[in-house]
């Protein structure tokens, strides 16, 4: 027979894992940048493994991600599906994007990603994946800062000046990943150029080597970024030259999506980590 002290111990206690919880995504929701186990505890007044605790929770669900840093935590992509079901119109845009990269799939037969910015980064929120060898990937928290990587420097390139302007401001060094990587921010606005000219990204090995990858932007009306759609293949499987053949085809239906997104808004303001407004 269940004691019933022992049933209100128990839901107190869930109570109080509920409301600490709650708590701590809070406190990441009124603070634009990251935060750490330390300061989580000193902020709500709890013990350091308890603040650990509840950071990894909501990390597994998707409510937090890892900086870049891999020390500290900075809010994920679970809260932008939160924002997603309170919206006006209730724009979601994995819903929007979903038959567009299986299409993608069908017609390269390839590992199609969808990406949006998190602070001065781009994360994956989803994905139709090839069979056998794939691009490496990690489908769920991985941060990549925004001039590292084509669906980076797609959605960077879909910026305002000014805000590019701020992400290099606060992003600089800009941190090397492989020999191709980008460092340099004049090299930087000769890419965001050629981005906006041609309408996509290539891959240039300069976040994972020994992978082909190109990249395109989501757009709304107004030619600001909601996402980017990333196809990727190891190199042993799809060429330059196989991306060159496929391309038309590829734009085509990226084309149709853009029709789509552009009859929402994508979000007025990108804030970056560190800036000062």
């Amino acid at each position: 027979m269940t004691d019933i002290s022992d049933t209100n111990k128990g839901q107190s206690n869930l109570n109080i894992a509920t409301l600490r919880t709650l708590k701590v995504l809070s406190a990441f929701a009124n603070r634009s940048g990251p935060l750490g186990v330390t300061e989580v505890s000193r902020t709500l007044s709890m013990s350091k493994n308890m603040a650990y605790r509840t950071l990894k929770t909501l990390e597994h669900e998707g409510y937090l991600v890892r900086a870049a840093s891999g020390k500290r935590y900075m809010l994920g992509p679970g809260v932008l599906r939160l924002r997603g079901h309170i919206a006006e119109e209730q724009f979601d845009i994995r819903v929007l994007c979903k038959p567009y990269l299986q299409r993608l799939h069908e017609t390269t037969r390839e590992s199609v990603f969808l990406s949006v910015i998190l602070g001065r980064n781009h994360v994956t929120i989803d994905s139709v994946e090839a069979h056998g060898t794939r691009v490496s990937h990690n489908p769920r928290g991985l941060l990549v800062p925004l001039h590292a990587s084509p669906a980076s420097r797609a959605l960077l390139a879909h910026l305002s000046d000014e805000e590019i302007e701020t992400y290099l401001k606060v992003a600089c060094p800009l941190e090397r990943f492989t020999d191709s990587t980008i460092t340099k921010p004049e090299a930087l606005w000769d890419e965001v150029r050629l981005v906006r000219a041609r309408g996509y990204a290539r891959g240039y090995g300069d976040h994972y080597a020994n992978a082909t990858y190109i990249s395109f932007p989501v757009l709304d009306a107004t030619g600001r970024p909601h996402a980017a759609v990333t196809i990727g293949a190891p190199k042993d499987r799809m060429s330059e030259e196989d991306v060159d053949r496929l391309l038309p085809r590829m734009q085509a239906i990226i084309d149709e999506l853009n029709q789509q997104s552009s009859l929402y808004n994508a979000d007025a303001h990108i804030e970056f980590e560190g800036a000062v407004t």
